[in-house]
């Protein structure tokens, strides 16, 4: 899929931002990028879009962009699901705004746990409303080379959109959750681009529209696969 020699994440970027103010001329909002350990890492996570409520997005932030900074509710999840230390969900309950030297912090974390954050869509939204088929036809290459180029072990798909277009799958959250509890196994799919690294895992999304608690429980059951228990944590 990438043809080019020399092609990187910072390639990459760039053609997002490319794309992005090409097609959105009229957004104030930059795009969020990927964020973590970009290198082999054991699980990379899926979410659907960014939202302006991740001040990464806002021109004059300058730090690192990736999903989630500035917010709390998913770094709670986490938290619960032992990925995620005190002392780093105290300073994220604590700061508001956050300075950029906790984006920073925080980052690093991701990359010593290898854990790696992204969206389907990196274009941001100024309301929670979910990406139109354009935007996720835009989008949707531009997550396939960075999957090529960030080579995970597991890709956790938050919300069946993003696990739909990953794996070209459907299934039913409900019935996926069942077998889970029944056997303590985390199923896993294909991508649908079979060329590419990793193991698909739908998931809950973690906050809104989605299922807590239920991604909690999934999300703990990564722990075996990922060669660490949450206890360490």
């Amino acid at each position: 899929m990438i043809s080019s020699p020399g092609y990187d994440l910072s390639s990459l970027w760039r053609e997002v931002e490319d794309l992005n103010d090409n097609n959105f001329p009229e957004s104030n909002l930059k795009p969020i990028l990927g964020g973590g350990q970009s290198r082999r890492p054991r699980v990379m996570f899926v979410f659907i879009n960014p939202t302006y409520r991740n001040i990464s997005a806002n021109p004059a932030w300058t730090g690192p962009r990736y999903p989630f900074i500035g917010t709390r509710e998913v770094w709670r999840i986490f938290h619960r699901a032992g990925f995620l230390p005190n002392n780093l969900l105290e300073k994220i309950e604590n700061f508001n705004p956050w300075p950029v030297e906790l984006a920073q912090e925080l980052e690093v974390f991701l990359k010593k746990d290898s854990w790696y954050l992204t969206n389907l869509v990196k274009w941001t939204g100024e309301d929670s409303s979910l990406p139109d088929q354009t935007k996720i036809s835009l989008f949707r290459p531009l997550l396939l080379k960075e999957i090529e180029l960030v080579k995970p072990r597991y890709i956790v798909a938050f919300g069946l959109l993003p696990f739909r277009h990953l794996t070209g799958e459907e299934i039913r959250m409900g019935d996926y959750y069942e077998k889970v509890k029944a056997t303590g196994h985390l199923p896993t799919y294909p991508l649908q681009e079979a060329s590419l690294p990793g193991q698909v895992i739908p998931c809950y999304f973690p906050v809104g529209r989605g299922n807590p608690q239920r991604a909690v429980e999934i999300l703990q059951l990564l722990h075996p696969l990922r060669g660490k228990a949450a206890s360490s944590l």
